[in-house]
């Protein structure tokens, strides 16, 4: 009975797994500067979070830096530039670019970035910030 239930379990994950593999999307969850929610990633080319303490919404496109230098050394680093809103008093919205780190595990996968918005309203400024997050694919 043991092994049966066993074997079933097994058979039933493999075609969650042979799915995941074949996903273009992965979402998840972050914590970080200046809000911590929720993420989709779509293929390795576009990235999309929304913050919920604060709420913000972003859009980035990504670039691996192996792609950019054709070595295989930097795979698992990444660079990103898109846009950023924040509902807040003091910051709106403005271009943002920085760069990452990923580490791709079975299921799902690790990140941590870190990179400068330019927040563009009556007083511009430059915010350092950063997130640190997991995505599971779907």
């Amino acid at each position: 009975m043991y092994k049966r239930a066993i074997l079933i379990s097994s058979l039933l994950a493999l075609p969650i797994k042979a799915t995941a593999a074949g996903s273009p999307l992965a979402a998840g969850v972050f914590i970080g500067s200046p809000s911590s929610g929720v993420t989709v990633k779509y293929r390795e080319e576009l990235q999309f979070s929304m913050g919920l303490d604060t709420l913000s919404l972003t859009a980035d496109a990504i670039w691996k830096v192996s792609d950019l230098s054709r070595g295989t050394f930097y795979s698992p680093f990444y660079t990103f530039t898109g846009i950023q809103w924040v509902d807040d008093d003091k910051h709106e919205w403005g271009p943002r670019a920085g760069a990452g780190l990923l580490v791709p595990y079975d299921y799902f996968h690790l990140y941590a970035e870190g990179g400068m918005t330019w927040y563009v309203q009556s007083d511009s400024s430059l915010e350092l910030e950063g997130t640190v997050g997991i995505r599971f694919d779907l």
